[in-house]
């Protein structure tokens, strides 16, 4: 069925008044709110602002239902000027919540009109909708401007809008950054996108504040080329960078505008109002409902994107081992306290997660530097499995949570950031600590292998050779132990040999190991141990001559340490020792 109406389709016009309102709107809710009863310099208030958006919007309905009855607009009013002054005076006593809920309402009431357009609908129609809307908006920037006393107005705008327009880029997860939107861009384009006008206008201002030329840059704004220009700069980079290039970007616009006077900011007819505007908080609303409309909305979403943020930090977690945990990470504290960190955030979803489904928050204030720090003691003391156990467990917990949310029920954008700003948003802000410290080179394999082995070793020779009879923990002997490590040391130099990747299963590692036992049944325990360095030898001459770029592959990775240190650790337990 055609949506189009003449001249501008429905899909369109629906899509330009909800970037036009929220722009306009969420400027207006971003002002203080003993803002809103002073008479501005423009010669409104900003009430009486919002009674007369109201009232203009409440003409739609009626005048729309008599285009389309006789063709024409009844227009409902004598002279503008006066529908203007009496709807100012009855904003007098009005509260600004009475007024913004006026508003809404009439908006409400306003688009059912513009969905039940039918396919025929004259163009007069849609012009009566866009006079009142689109057209309309505009006119009212210069009463926000004339609202904005200094820098601090000016960031809350700029700071209030970001908030929920940065928390749905990050609420999309890393592989939806890279799907479509709505209008051709990837989120990644998008992201890109405001974060070079977010810097192009942190120059500007830089610019100005420093020489007072504001129109230095003017003709740059809105041009097709800048805008192709950062799509094509895009392609095939990291959505993380992207984001982090986001978030700097973002940082100078404020540090620019913090270090702006009263003067600067209205000088040139509010120059530094516009352009800020139109480069963050009007912008961040263009682009607000392309990216809502990806953020997940059902529990079934919600725990998609948790699995996908869980999956590359676990994995790079499992490749790294827990050897290394209590080193100093990249980010300055310890591998094991960052994941207490990330466990901690974890467990307070439960808890906190039926507060946000009803779009409040719990009566419980964290305080998070105080929180952290605290991350930081209590790893000190823990160890490694202990940490690695309580993540797992953490993880489970907020899986068993969402997968309780009924099914088919939206889950409230404040318990989404909650959940994404606890798991997978987070996810991705550490994993990286993680991978920065995974070996790269066969040298560093190397290292990680003697540490591994020293370990694993000693704790055998401590058993001595007439020990390697004793029953372990697991259940077998200490020279079954001895012959499976043994065994799959052996394997390692082959595959690598090879450049063979083995697919096990379950079924064929059990098939394995219990070939390797049963081969050694009869081997003494002297031979046993000599057969154990040798293959220990063997493995580490073949790790150390890995390239670097055999290193970076995920499977000979793979071969070279779950079949060695990364297999010693889940054994070490046994032998009494814990990491």
């Amino acid at each position: 069925m055609s949506t189009t109406i003449r001249g501008i389709s429905k899909d369109t016009l629906r899509r330009q008044i909800g970037q036009g309102y929220r722009r306009l709107r969420s400027a207006l809710e971003a002002l203080p709110p003993d803002r809103f009863g002073e008479t501005l310099s423009t010669g409104w208030s900003l009430n009486e602002n919002l009674a007369h958006l109201a009232a203009w919007e409440e003409t739609v309905p009626p005048r729309v239902a008599a285009v389309l009855e006789r063709g024409e607009d009844p227009k409902l009013y004598d002279e503008v000027d006066v529908f203007n002054a009496r709807v100012a005076a009855e904003a007098k006593g009005r509260t600004t919540d009475e007024l913004f809920a006026r508003w809404r309402a009439a908006h409400d009431r306003l688009l059912e009109t513009v969905e039940a357009l039918p396919d025929d609908a004259p163009g007069l129609a849609a012009q009566v909708v866009e006079w009142n809307t689109t057209g309309h908006y505009p006119d009212h920037y210069a009463d926000i401007g004339a609202a904005i006393r200094g820098s601090d107005d000016l960031l809350g705008l700029v700071g209030t809008n970001w908030v929920p327009f940065r928390l749905a880029l990050g609420a999309l997860g890393l592989p939806t950054l890279e799907e479509k939107t709505a209008t051709g861009w990837t989120y990644k384009d998008v992201a890109a996108h405001a974060a070079a006008w977010e810097a192009r206008t942190a120059d500007r201002l830089d610019v100005f504040r420093q020489s007072g030329e504001a129109k230095r840059h003017a003709g740059v704004d809105d041009t097709d080329e800048f805008n192709a220009a950062v799509v094509a700069r895009t392609r095939g980079r990291d959505g993380r960078e992207v984001m982090r290039e986001l978030d700097a970007a973002h940082e100078r616009i404020v540090a620019e505008i913090k270090m702006l006077s009263t003067e600067q900011i209205h000088a040139d007819e509010d120059w530094v109002v516009a352009v800020v505007a139109g480069n963050t908080y009007g912008h961040y609303a263009e682009h607000f409902d392309e990216v809502f409309a990806a953020v997940p909305s059902r529990p079934a979403q919600l725990l998609e994107r948790v699995r996908e943020g869980w999956r590359p930090l676990r994995r790079a977690l499992g490749r790294l081992g827990l050897a290394p945990l209590s080193n100093t990470s990249s980010a300055g504290w310890t591998l094991k306290a960052m994941l207490g960190h990330l466990a901690f955030w974890m467990e307070e979803i439960p808890a906190e997660l039926p507060n946000r489904l009803l779009g409040t928050r719990g009566a419980r204030v964290l305080d998070v530097d105080e929180r952290n720090a605290r991350e930081v003691d209590l790893a000190r003391d823990r160890s490694a499995h202990d940490v690695v156990a309580r993540l797992d467990r953490a993880y489970k917990g907020v899986l068993d949570v969402l997968g309780a949310l009924p099914p088919d029920r939206d889950v409230h954008f404040m318990a989404v950031r909650l959940v994404a700003g606890e798991t997978y948003v987070h996810f991705v802000e550490h994993g990286a600590e993680l991978e920065a410290a995974l070996p790269r080179t066969a040298a560093a394999m190397v290292a990680r292998f003697d540490e591994g082995w020293r370990a694993f070793r000693g704790a055998i020779r401590e058993r001595g050779r007439a020990g390697l009879g004793e029953t372990t923990p697991a259940g077998w002997t200490y020279r079954d132990l001895c012959a499976h490590a043994a065994n799959w040391m052996q394997l390692a130099v082959r595959d690598l040999a090879a450049g063979t990747v083995v697919k096990w299963d379950a079924s064929s590692i059990q098939a394995e190991n219990d070939r390797a036992v049963e081969a050694h049944r009869l081997v003494g325990a002297e031979a046993m141990l000599d057969e154990l360095d040798t293959s220990a030898r063997r493995v580490r001459e073949a790790i150390g001559s890995l390239t670097e770029r055999q290193v970076a592959d995920a499977n000979i990775f793979g071969i070279a340490a779950f079949y060695t240190y990364l297999h010693w650790e889940e054994h070490l337990g046994e032998l009494g020792i814990v990491l």
